[in-house]
């Protein structure tokens, strides 16, 4: 289709919007996907025939929000957009999106939109994936627009910046649990937190660090961010951003509190509290940034004041024990083979080296004693109670050259090893290949490639630090 340009506006948060007609002389509006794939890569193809089936499903939501979604996909000169119907209101207020931060009584009628939207969404067993600020789009009178967020999240990877929307997932999703209502909740939360304030509560120096705040910590009171947040207004919005899913509020009862709040004027803060606060923030916000940049101190120097204690106490402990040797004459290839993984599961490089032929395997058998120490030494200082390494998925199947004389092993299986508070995963692949070695089978080669990598957080872990308990004012 030929489109003809007649104005091209710019949103708040450089987000572009052309105003387009056709040969009839219909107007549409397009917006840029602004991918950083190319046309030609296969994934822009696979991403395009996904992008057009969510679009084939429309959702009618009803309610106060506005749920604008997308018609299809176009290409206007170079660019590949998403084509919208023109209506006059959307084109006006287009450059207000994403405008930080916004008025609180009309954040108080956003939050009451997506609010009504996430009982609209539960009571359907619609998936969303949460909100995000970049979808919100203020209207007239205090009335909200919702680009729609399946569409956005589908593309949010792909995109400059596209990252920063994972940050908006709950601490519970973050760590591998269900989706649920409360989960919501969280993300009405912290949109309308990211909104009324300006800022993102968590530091965004990199990922590692975003994440564990996300998970360690409660956010700061929003009204230290902007002293004009009323206090009942600001209570509600850490009561919907608690890291326990359990303690976030039922949506009726937020609902409820928000109406009370518009009704009594008390969305605004009183000039007195607005003081009282103003005289606290900088503190606050500065106790906040010592506590983290002291526990980022701890992570870092305290391997190498600990390790050399760790490793000469685990020197000692091996070369006092004693072993019991395993393999026999009578022990087959298979067993042997087995018995080598229950020691890398086991993080027994005793057991793990009895199954190979001497000098085979050294920097495998390198790799699990550094794992067997630096899992104590965590274990001892910062009392850690998960596993520190997770074998998941072992396949072991005789190779097609396997032989009597000289059997030949495959085994696939994924690694998870306990990196700072996340699992850094493996898909790994062996070869093991065992030989005579005095009338008993050992792995006489020994090859292991990874597949592929990965990052998970870890559930339920706890560190020994400062940050048991949350900012407050």
């Amino acid at each position: 289709m030929t489109w003809t340009l007649l104005e091209e506006k710019v949103a708040a948060d450089g987000e572009r919007l052309y105003l387009v007609a056709d040969a009839q002389g219909n107007k549409y509006l397009l917006e840029p996907l602004n991918l950083t794939i190319s046309p030609k890569d296969r994934l822009f193809v696979e991403l395009l025939r996904e992008l057009k089936a969510v679009i084939n499903q429309p959702l009618n939501t009803g309610g106060r929000l506005r749920y604008i979604c997308y018609e299809g996909v176009e290409k206007y000169q170079d660019e590949y957009c998403l084509r919208l119907s023109y209506t006059e209101d959307l084109w006006t207020y287009w450059p207000h999106k994403g405008e930080r931060p916004c008025s609180l009584p009309e954040l108080a009628a956003a939050a009451l939109g997506l609010l009504e939207l996430t009982k609209t969404v539960s009571a359907k067993n619609w998936s969303l994936g949460g909100f995000f600020p970049g979808d919100l789009l203020p209207l007239a009178e205090e009335s909200w627009g919702l680009l729609d967020p399946r569409v956005q999240k589908l593309l949010a990877p792909y995109r400059e910046g596209g990252e920063i929307r994972e940050y908006y997932l709950p601490p519970e999703v973050l760590a591998g649990a269900e989706w649920t209502e409360q989960s919501d909740l969280y993300t009405v939360g912290l949109t309308i937190y990211t909104l009324a304030t300006g800022v993102f509560p968590f530091p965004l120096t990199n990922r590692r660090e975003t994440v564990t705040a996300i998970l360690k910590e409660e956010p700061l009171d929003p009204r230290y961010y902007r002293e004009e947040i009323g206090k009942e207004f600001a209570g509600l919005l850490l009561k919907l951003v608690k890291k326990d899913a359990d303690a976030r509020p039922d949506v009726d009862d937020v609902i409820i509190e928000i109406e009370r709040m518009r009704s009594e004027q008390t969305l605004v803060a009183a000039p007195e509290e607005r003081a009282s606060v103003k005289e606290q923030a900088t503190a606050m916000q500065r106790k906040v940034e010592q506590r983290r940049k002291r526990y980022w101190q701890w992570q870092r120097y305290k391997w190498p004041l600990a390790i050399g204690v760790v490793v000469l106490v685990a020197v000692l402990l091996l070369s006092r024990g004693s072993y019991e040797e395993k393999i026999t004459p009578e022990t087959s290839p298979g067993e042997v083979v087995a018995l080598f993984y229950e020691g890398f599961a086991r993080l027994d490089t005793l057991q793990l080296e009895e199954a190979l032929k001497k000098g085979v395997g050294s920097d495998f058998v390198k790799m699990v004693s550094v794992m067997h120490v630096t899992a104590k030494m965590r274990q001892a200082y910062e009392y850690i109670k998960v596993p520190f390494l997770v074998l998941e998925d072992l396949t072991i199947s005789e190779d097609p050259a396997t032989s009597p004389e000289k059997p030949v092993y495959q085994a696939t299986y994924r690694l998870k090893m306990l990196e700072g508070p996340n699992y850094q995963i493996q898909e790994r692949s062996d070869r093991l290949v065992l030989t005579r070695w005095r009338k008993e089978w050992r792995i006489g080669e020994f090859n292991s490639t990874v597949l592929a990598t990965g990052q998970e957080p870890v559930m339920g872990l706890e560190y020994l630090d400062d940050w048991a308990e949350p900012v407050s004012p």
